[in-house]
């Protein structure tokens, strides 16, 4: 931040030795040597872009909107930074403007032979006072963002090759000095070349420059990117980016070391995933840091969890709070107002095809904006529910609030997209919580192809601190017949990972549901717990322990619903 201070004042280097500067209506620009060839001599016009339609939004928020805009000298993305609160205000006072920092950030990272997109101009209002800018960079031909990459659902080799080229790459970066503050997948495009996947860098007002990256300040800019990849990578193919990456740093001097015990495969061992495993380890010492890199990136995890779980309930970029007389709550911010106006209008009224009807809650299918959803209401039994609410998160608001924390740890349930009280004499009364549909739902079986997937996701679930108290057949949809999906979310909740009797709890409580299907076996249940056990990293425990827990638990169960007089479902 001082550093940004004293380019704001210009006693550190600014764009004005290697930009002409030009004015045009309103707004002055700074430009690249090469800016010219794509504009032409009358400079960026972005106005006129805007009005005749040339302008495409890429992607929009309350403080950025990208476009996309085709000219006769190429194709041009133009940034719009917007200052959004007080906070945001005072940075720009402090500091040159977003598209200022980038701008030279680019031009830093193309000396340093960086591949990261080409700067040509940025813009700030004709004025000495904060306010809005823009970034015009130079489009990559072929380039796509990361996330839509690996979203091709990538072939072994290709993951492998990937894998190998992240590692070369981050290796590069900081040998070079080069650290992004947020470094996820969405701030990297790909570009495929016969030689492999080739890596640009996006979204640098915030890069740290220095001279080559110390271990210390290495591991953490690689936790930070780790955080990602941990949930969606297998471990062996984190080994090989680790691998990768070691060995470039090791070739411009820094040694970080990289050895872990591999199998006769050459997968990982303790990868689940990896056959012939083997245990233990002839290096320890060698394994220090990448072991630490992944605890360290754990919990690194948790915490960005954890100060997540409210933004759901506040106005920001991804959320908004939204009102209409009587009817008042909380949306996501990219909600359209065909599917919203009707939900504020009288939510009541959407209420056609019934899925369920019973005292606590009624489900529908609504058709809005085109789309198939599910709404569900939660019903008001007793006249203090409604003061009750005011004190404490209501079983909309738990079911909103959990869903986002199970989507941000990766794990499958529907997105929740609204969720409304309709307030009555200034309570919260009736509660409406509007989801995504669950794509060819199925209920839950005990097919044996989806019966593995469920059992790593429960470990995934309960390992990244959730838990389920109400994990019963009725509440896991299967998508398409294999993809588990979890539904009911009132009775979660979120902490650190869940103990030995709390898993063993919720396993039983599943186990239960399966009582009276004559198709699970003893056999398929000792699968079944296999595979959740040894689906981690450490496997836990021992199966015997695991096996006597769940029965004493769901034999509880059944007991309890006996003298309830409650079905066991």
């Amino acid at each position: 931040m001082f550093s940004h201070f004293l380019r704001k004042i210009g006693s550190l280097g600014g764009s004005a030795g290697r930009s002409r500067t030009l004015r045009l209506n309103g707004r002055k620009w700074r430009l690249a040597p090469t800016a010219m060839s794509h504009f032409g001599p009358a400079g960026p016009d972005l106005d006129r872009w805007l009005a005749d339609g040339s302008a495409q939004i890429v992607k929009t928020g309350p403080h950025r909107t990208v476009y996309r805009v085709v000219l006769p000298g190429g194709t041009v993305y133009v940034k719009h930074c917007r200052i959004m609160g007080l906070r945001a205000w005072a940075r720009e006072a402090l500091r040159p403007p977003k598209a200022c920092l980038e701008f030279e950030n680019l031009l830093a990272l193309q000396e340093r032979g960086i591949a990261a997109v080409v700067p040509l101009a940025w813009g700030s209002a004709d004025s000495l006072r904060p306010g809005e800018s823009w970034l015009i960079t130079e489009s990559l031909d072929g380039a796509i963002p990361f996330t839509e990459f690996v979203d091709r659902r990538l072939g072994a080799r290709e993951r492998r090759e990937l894998a190998r080229a992240l590692g070369r790459f981050f290796a590069k970066l900081h040998d070079a000095g080069v650290a992004h503050p947020d470094p996820h997948p969405g701030n990297l495009l790909v570009v495929e070349t016969p030689q492999g996947p080739r890596f640009s860098l996006i979204d640098l007002h915030a890069v740290h420059l220095s001279r080559m990256l110390t271990w210390h300040a290495s591991r953490a800019n690689l936790v930070v990117f780790n955080r990602w990849f941990q949930l969606r990578a297998s471990r062996t193919d984190r080994f090989r980016f680790w691998k990768e990456y070691c060995a470039s740093r090791a070739r411009s001097g820094l040694t970080v070391g990289w050895a872990l015990p591999t199998n006769s495969s050459g997968g990982i061992a303790g990868d689940p995933n990896a056959p012939d495993l083997v245990v233990g380890s002839a290096h320890p010492t060698k394994e220090r840091r990448v072991r630490d890199v992944e605890r360290t990136t754990a919990v690194s995890n948790f915490r960005f969890w954890a100060g997540r779980v409210s933004r759901c309930l506040g106005t920001n970029r991804y959320f908004q709070k939204v009102k209409r007389g009587e009817v008042r709550g909380f949306a996501v911010r990219d909600l359209p107002d065909d599917v919203l106006a009707p939900l504020l209008d009288n939510p009541d009224a959407l209420f056609t095809r019934l899925l369920k009807d019973s005292r606590t809650s009624t489900v529908a299918i609504v058709n809005l904006g085109g789309r198939e959803l599910i709404l569900k209401r939660v019903n008001v039994r007793h006249w203090t529910e409604p003061i009750k609410n005011l004190f404490r998160k209501s079983a909309v608001l738990r079911s909103w609030v959990n869903g986002h924390a199970l989507r941000d740890r990766w794990l499958p349930t529907p997105r929740p997209l609204a969720a409304l009280h309709r307030y009555r004499f200034g309570l919260p009364a009736e509660g409406y919580l509007l989801t995504e549909l669950v794509e060819v739902a199925e209920p839950l079986t005990a097919k044996a192809q989806a019966a593995e997937r469920i059992a790593r996701i429960l470990r995934a679930m309960h390992d990244r601190g959730v838990s389920h108290r109400d994990l019963k057949a009725a509440n896991i949809l299967l998508e398409r017949g294999t993809e588990p999906a979890f539904i009911d979310l009132v009775g979660v909740r979120l902490g650190s990972p869940a103990g030995f009797r709390q898993r063993a709890k919720e396993l039983a409580r599943l186990n239960a549901s399966f009582l009276a299907d004559a198709a699970v076996t003893r056999s398929a249940r000792l699968r079944f717990l296999l595979t959740y056990l040894n689906a981690g990293d450490p496997r836990i425990g021992d199966w015997r322990k695991w096996w006597k827990e769940i029965a004493r638990a769901t034999a509880a169960k059944q007991a309890k619903n006996r003298r309830t007089g409650r079905p066991l479902a």
